[in-house]
């Protein structure tokens, strides 16, 4: 049996360590707006449910190191903590070269946003916009965010989901399934 004392851990071997550990973990494509009112979309595989009855997830956003060292809140958390609210998606297959695209360290221009076909409609209960192909979509608003270590390096967002959009073919017997649908069945390479 392998073990690994965490002390004697880089920070790429933790993250290597504990990815391949605790799976599935699913992915949120999360919409979100900013000030201007400029849409950003960011992926997360740092996401999970933590009660039914409030209805309410978690976002871990790891913070983004600046060159003087420090540690800044991305776009998402940022945008979360100023205006209040999000759309959270769960991407189907035919999203994964969109949602990898939105992956990246900068947040998607409008031009971007087009190249990749993806198209916004409004929200019911929320001002951030859905994703209009997207089947499934947890309207949601900022519960709570909890800074986390010192220095700080992620908040761990809470949202209560207020708003629950899932397209008809998902649904059977009363149920959605989103499976195989979702990219979260993809296998992992």
């Amino acid at each position: 049996m392998m073990e690994w004392p965490v002390s004697a851990l880089t920070a790429s071997e933790k993250y290597t360590l504990i990815t391949d550990c605790v799976v599935p973990r699913p992915i949120a494509w999360v919409s979100s707006v900013d000030l201007l009112g400029k849409i950003n979309i960011a992926p997360f595989s740092y996401f999970n449910i933590v009660s039914s009855d409030p209805l309410i997830v978690s976002l871990s956003v790891n913070r983004r190191q600046s060159n003087d060292g420090s540690c800044e809140q991305k776009d998402t958390a940022l945008n979360l903590l100023n205006g209040g609210d999000c759309v959270i998606h769960i991407p189907s297959h035919d999203h994964a070269p969109a949602v990898h695209a939105t992956g990246s360290g900068t947040p998607p221009s409008d031009a971007q946003i087009d190249a990749l076909g993806l198209l916004f409609c409004a929200s019911q209960a929320v001002k951030t916009p859905r994703i209009q192909n997207c089947a499934v979509a947890l309207e949601g608003r900022l519960l709570q965010n909890i800074e986390v270590g010192n220095p700080i390096v992620a908040d761990l967002i809470l949202v209560e989901i207020v708003h629950i959009f899932a397209a008809d073919d998902l649904m059977h017997n009363g149920h959605v399934h989103p499976e195989p649908y979702s990219i979260n069945a993809m296998k992992r390479p």
